[in-house]
């Protein structure tokens, strides 16, 4: 029973504590779990009362009682993986072409700048992004890609738009006043690229308990979207209280976003966790776009379809509709890389 009772806490766990928080992130890694471990206790069960189905008389009823709780176990089991496989599935499980849109934003964790440049100019110019939002990544990461980005354009024969490169630094508040340099590695930096295509844009100040260095970006004209790009504390042993403060901090841009807000990065965190369940004035672009879903972490898993979400598009809902989108994996970093193709909804004419 002890089975039944730690399965169908997975459906509705606490998912602010440890170690709740991690469970709840890998929901596809406990569907597989629930349903392998359902199919063989039912398999068990059959076998079990197919062995003893002419031994009754002699056993009695125990044995038979044993066989049926077995049976119900994996019946149990496999009703909690139809559940999880059922939100994963309602999220988005299909990738689709990203055309030009709107605005196309890519977001990916270079982890500590790993990942290969050539793959990520490649993929960039491939889905024309507009907004690239890069986790673990200082500006001498980001201007190195700006730089090929507009390369790339001119060697198609394409009018190249440049990029902007913006970037800050994080830390908890319990460590930043330990001396350690912020600059010393990458993991403290967020650096964010936003195309000459949708206009000048200005840095300015962001909360610093919201992770490891937010950038948050407003047009110069005050026309267009307001970027932010995010990546918030890990849910680690010891350090929960930093991840719900940071997850929290960036999930509260949404409550009342500002008018076109487009929200990226690596929030450490699915759509399952209290902070993210509740987006409030913004939807998810990747579920909108059918591949919420889909997991853009660990990438050695080697598909997919196992792993969990925690890299997001956030957007203002009365804006911006995610129509396509791609997770795709790049050479040298543990994470995947999110690419949605945003449409203007305040755009479309009345009715439509």
């Amino acid at each position: 029973m002890a089975v039944v009772a730690l399965a169908l806490v997975s459906v509705l766990p606490p998912t602010a504590v440890f170690p709740c928080a991690q469970f709840i992130a890998l929901r596809s890694l406990l569907a597989v779990g629930a349903a392998s471990l359902g199919i063989l206790l039912l398999t068990v069960a059959f076998l079990w009362r197919r062995r003893r189905r002419g031994q009754l008389s002699r056993t009695g009823p125990g044995t038979c009682r044993t066989g049926v709780r077995t049976a119900v176990v994996g019946l149990v089991l496999l009703l909690v993986a139809g559940v999880h496989g059922g939100v994963l599935v309602a999220r988005g499980l299909r990738q689709r072409p990203v055309d030009a849109g709107a605005v196309s934003v890519l977001s990916l964790n270079t982890e500590r700048e790993g990942a290969d440049v050539e793959a990520v100019v490649g993929l960039a110019d491939a889905v024309g992004a507009d907004v690239l939002v890069l986790p673990e990544t200082t500006q001498r990461y980001g201007r190195r890609l700006a730089e090929a980005l507009t390369e790339q354009k001119q060697e198609s024969g394409t009018q190249p738009p440049s990029f902007a490169v913006f970037s800050a630094t994080g830390l908890p508040s319990d460590l930043a006043g330990q001396g350690i340099d912020q600059n010393s590695d990458p993991v403290y930096s967020t650096t964010v690229l936003v195309s000459s295509r949708l206009g000048g844009y200005r840095q300015v100040e962001e909360s610093v308990g919201a992770g490891f260095g937010t950038v948050r970006l407003e047009p110069e004209s005050g026309d267009g979207p307001v970027i932010v790009g995010a990546h918030t504390y890990p849910p680690l042993p010891g350090a929960m209280m930093w991840w719900r403060n940071s997850v929290t901090d960036v999930a509260s841009l949404c409550l009342q976003p500002p008018a076109g807000l487009i929200v990226a990065g690596d929030f450490n965190a699915t759509r399952d966790h209290a902070p993210l369940r509740n987006l409030g004035g913004c939807a998810s672009a990747g579920e909108q776009a059918g591949i919420g879903g889909l997991a853009t972490w660990p990438s050695s898993t080697g598909t997919t379809l196992l792993g969990a979400t925690i890299d997001h598009v956030l957007v203002d809902g009365t804006v911006w509709k995610g129509k396509g989108g791609r997770v795709v994996a790049i050479p040298g970093t543990d994470h995947r890389a999110i690419v949605v193709q945003l449409s203007d909804q305040s755009q479309q004419p009345a009715g439509h």
